[in-house]
């Protein structure tokens, strides 16, 4: 039985849900709550705390998520076996109130929650790729990565992505930028490329750092529009683009290959957060209608799973393969090796798309409490586009609104919000975006209302 004076604390800031969950795992941490132990049913844990039974259903499944518990159905509710790999945390009642536990800012974009990382079932692959194959973690033959995880990757694509790839196709980077940057490195030999505007900042220095011509292209309520002149090297973020959030149609899509196939151009897919989407399943990736072998794609573990791992992956054409295998005589130092055999074994055995649904349903809660917040600021603001995808929104200002100003003031509160004009090159769109994937719902609405307090103290 959990200590349950730990769990609850009338002088504590936190929400009953975190002090729960935050209490249960502490108990888990330092091993008075046992692996296997059974715990209490949550209408009876409820019940000896004098709180709602969905506080406890909420805080199991969130500990659930982590790998701190194990669901048997039928059975109840298990301690898992992870205290000796755990790190303590410090009680709910010391927390900064409103503060996010995990980072300490509120609302930061595109930052996945390491809370929900499962712990439990990642140490267990590693351990036993260090009993069975001890040599992959320290070794690497192939400079395309792993072959297992390559092999991997590869049937993922096919299951999540729609695309049909051999392991042969896949090569594993030290995450998206890299992979991005390679890509671009090897393609753009004239330098012409096009751009999002606004996009992603990284790609937009990458470029200017190597002084190449852009052709920015617009982006409208579905993603980018395609230019009258195709560039050599296109990069698009067709599935939910960044930052704006459109998705691009498929007659759209269809339209770039086609384009881009008849200038014998190339075009670079990011698809960097495509598996959260809440409602609905994934869009298919642009990658999955190339039917001319001019798409190469570019995926990250970096949101999905952990930024610490550093591993993203590119899938070539066929006809490309030969020409990256050239360019890469040995292993990219960027791509951790220790990382990939065991995240090969976390995938094979169902883990990894358990962990993806699990974390798709706890982040669409938080957008939901996110984007209803925003739908209750008053219109003279600005205004947002709920596209039910993502790990950020971006809310555009009303003009002259200052984005800039906002976020200096936002930070100094403690909120990591970014201006939509980092993200254009001329500087002209004016607006938010706002996270939401590491604050749990109860804390985004609390949070929101202060967030809207700053954005009024510029109007």
């Amino acid at each position: 039985m959990p200590d349950l004076a730990r769990l609850l604390s009338p002088s504590a800031t936190a929400s009953r849900y975190l002090q729960i969950s935050s209490g249960l795992r502490a108990q888990i941490t330092e091993g008075s709550l046992s692996a296997g132990r059974r715990l209490p049913a949550s209408r009876a844990l409820a019940q000896d705390l004098g709180v709602a039974r969905s506080t406890v259903v909420l805080a199991y499944d969130q500990l659930v998520a982590e790998g701190y518990l194990e669901s048997r159905r039928g059975s109840g509710i298990y301690v898992c076996d992870i205290a000796p790999l755990a790190t303590p945390r410090a009680p709910a009642s010391t927390a900064t109130p409103g503060l996010s536990p995990v980072s300490g800012m509120l609302l930061a974009p595109g930052a996945p929650d390491p809370d929900v990382f499962p712990v439990g079932p990642w140490a267990k692959c590693i351990g036993r790729i260090t009993r069975m194959a001890p040599k992959a973690l320290v070794h690497l033959d192939d400079p395309f990565g792993d072959p297992e995880l390559r092999r991997e990757i590869a049937g993922y694509a096919g299951r999540w992505r729609g695309i049909t790839a051999t392991a042969d196709q896949v090569l594993v980077t030290g995450g998206a930028s890299a992979g991005l940057e390679l890509a671009m490195d090897l393609l753009a030999s004239e330098g012409q490329l096009a751009l999002e505007a606004p996009g992603y900042i990284p790609t937009q220095r990458f470029a200017a750092a190597r002084g190449w011509s852009v052709d920015w292209m617009t982006v409208g309520a579905q993603g980018a529009e395609l230019p009258s002149q195709p560039a050599q090297v296109t990069v698009l973020t067709p599935s939910h683009q960044f930052p704006l959030g459109g998705c691009l149609p498929i007659a759209a899509r269809q339209a770039f290959l086609n384009a881009t196939a008849d200038y014998d151009g190339w075009i670079i897919e990011d698809d960097f957060d495509s598996e959260f989407r809440y409602a609905g399943q994934p869009v298919p990736a642009m990658a999955a209608l190339d039917q001319k072998g001019r798409c190469i794609y570019v995926g990250t573990f970096s949101k999905t799973f952990s930024h610490a791992l550093r591993l993203g992956y590119l899938i070539l054409p066929p006809g490309l393969v030969d020409r990256f295998r050239a360019a890469l005589r040995h292993p990219t130092s960027s791509a951790a090796v220790t990382a990939q055999r065991p995240l090969a074994d976390f995938m094979s055995s169902g883990q990894y798309d358990r962990h993806i649904r699990r974390a798709r349903r706890l982040y669409a809660q938080r957008y939901d409490a996110a984007a209803n917040a925003l739908e209750s600021w008053p219109a003279e603001l600005g205004q947002f586009q709920r596209h039910e995808a993502g790990m950020q929104i971006a809310f555009h200002l009303a003009q002259p609104i200052p984005d800039t100003a906002i976020v200096t003031a936002a930070r100094a509160a403690g909120f990591a919000i970014r201006a939509l004009s980092d993200c254009d090159p001329s500087g002209r769109a004016q607006g938010l975006l706002i996270g939401f994937c590491q604050s749990q719902p109860e804390e985004i609405r609390a949070q929101m209302p202060r967030l809207l307090d700053i954005v009024r103290s510029h109007v």
